[in-house]
């Protein structure tokens, strides 16, 4: 035990006050609060100072408190109203504590509270930090950084909150947790938390169950995975989120809590499945992966999922929709379709073909190649034997419906006509004639949540549609049994 408190303290280390060890502290309370060259307000303006930061104390001039500005090596003077003086010495640990408990229920207030934690981090003993009350400090780091992330990342924020924002996470850098700034699809920056503090709580002897699950959720964030991740390193990182997630005991948990964690499991375990594919067929890594993204699924309590919940439930059906696909195993052989053999073959570099061979077993009939997964499972000829219809995973998170006609053309449905972000379009069954399509995305910025009635062969445009599959008469007679029990898309 005594290693884990100095790993512990140790680790923590770096979220220090930077102001010297004899010297008086305080944290500024209030943005933009000036310092000024003399005591008085009509003395020249030398910086405005920002909510958090950290100010050796070094004397009062009436209501004045004289003070020296580690970061910026300057002097000056601030009112007394504006500045929060810390305690010293160990004994002073409770009173800091319940102070970064209240702090940290306080939106705008994560800079203020991050030199909360870092004076804790230095007047706590190894001791401390390794029991309730160091689980309890980890977890508001998570807590802040990520309130802190979502504020810098906000789109409608004025100049002004930019600009707090901007400066708070500049003071959470100098307390040793910068946000980790990831590029994304669009060529823009995204800001996530520092792992370490999550890390931490992860594995502290102390933590709640429901602490580990907060931490393993910020570490398995899918907005902070960097879009530049190279594809031969997302099976080692999707099998790291896999294993934060793993381990936590579900009756331990409040049914909110199970259901969180169970969202993301589903999530990373389709996320893993997907980049463990290979050429032309699943590797076994991928038909576990899935199985466990469904198995996962099945194992949510309903009644318990709240308003809040509805993204990670939107998230979570997108990427595992294709996944009872690829749990089945493959079948030995694609339906023929008029007479052309359908088979699978290798292409250009990563590159699977979907081949259409004529009779003869020569001339071929059909070539549609793809990067991504063909779910061979999916496969089902229409009533007349004029099409199949076949599930295609080009990108993780994003599921295209191919109809390939008898006479070798190829008819891509897919899940928005947006740019590609998470999304599944897939057959829901047949009808008289018509062909039944569901289609869910979340890409572009906007939602979509459609049941499609086409006629045998898929238009541009649907005959009919809706938001819900129950107002359609064909979805409510010819929709699939299989589909409606199986597909998370019919939820």
């Amino acid at each position: 035990m005594k290693r884990t408190w100095i790993a512990l303290a140790v680790a923590l280390a770096g979220a220090a006050l930077s102001v010297r060890a004899d010297a008086a502290s305080g944290l500024v309370l209030q943005d933009q609060t000036a310092l000024r060259a003399a005591p008085k307000e009509a003395a020249p303006l030398l910086t405005p100072l920002w909510r958090g930061e950290a100010l050796e104390l070094r004397g009062q001039r009436g209501d004045w408190l004289q003070v020296w500005d580690p970061h910026r090596q300057r002097g000056g003077y601030v009112r007394q109203a504006a500045v929060m003086p810390l305690p010293e010495g160990e004994a002073s640990v409770p009173e800091l504590a319940a102070q970064l408990r209240l702090v940290r229920q306080q939106p705008g207030a994560e800079a203020l509270g991050l030199g909360l934690a870092a004076a804790l981090v230095e007047r706590a003993s190894p001791a401390w930090l390794a029991g309730v009350g160091g689980a309890e400090l980890l977890e508001g780091l998570v807590t802040l950084q990520d309130r802190l992330a979502a504020r810098a990342n906000s789109p409608g924020a004025s100049s002004n909150q930019q600009a707090a924002a901007s400066a708070h996470v500049d003071v959470a850098a100098r307390y040793g947790h910068p946000l980790r700034s990831l590029a994304r699809v669009d060529g823009s920056q995204w800001l996530c938390p520092a792992e370490e503090p999550a890390r931490l709580l992860r594995g502290h002897p102390a933590a709640s169950g429901a602490q580990r699950v907060q931490a393993a959720l910020q570490l398995t964030r899918p907005d902070c995975i960097a879009a530049d991740t190279p594809a031969i390193e997302l099976p080692a990182l999707h099998a790291r989120r896999a294993q934060w997630l793993d381990g936590i005991a579900l009756q331990a948990l409040t049914p909110q809590q199970r259901n969180r964690l169970l969202l993301r499991r589903a999530g990373v375990q389709a996320s893993l499945a997907f980049a463990n594919r290979d050429s032309r067929r699943a590797s076994p890594e991928a038909h576990a992966a899935a199985a466990e993204a469904l198995a996962a699924w099945t194992q949510l309590i309903p009644a318990e999922l709240t308003e809040d919940d509805a993204p990670a439930v939107r998230e979570a059906a997108l990427r595992i929709a294709p996944m009872r696909w690829l749990a089945r195993p493959a079948p030995s052989s694609l339906p023929s379709l008029g007479g052309v053999t359908l088979t699978l073959q290798a292409g250009g570099p990563g590159e699977t073909c979907l081949v259409g061979l004529d009779r003869d077993g020569k001339t071929e009939r059909l070539r549609r190649c793809s990067h991504g997964l063909i779910h061979t499972a999916s496969a089902r000829l229409s009533p007349g034997g004029r099409s199949l219809m076949l599930a295609v995973q080009p990108l993780d998170g994003w599921t295209e419906l191919w109809r390939v006609a008898a006479d070798g053309s190829v008819q891509v449905l897919p899940p928005s006509t947006e740019a590609p972000g998470l999304g599944v379009a897939e057959l829901a069954g047949f009808q008289g004639g018509q062909t039944l399509v569901a289609r869910e995305a979340e890409a572009g910025g906007k939602l979509l949540r459609r049941f499609e009635v086409y006629r045998a062969d898929i238009d541009v445009a649907p005959q009919r549609w809706s938001g819900e599959a129950g107002l359609l008469g064909a979805f409510q007679r010819g929709s699939d049994a299989a589909w409606k029990g199986g597909s998370p898309l019919a939820r």
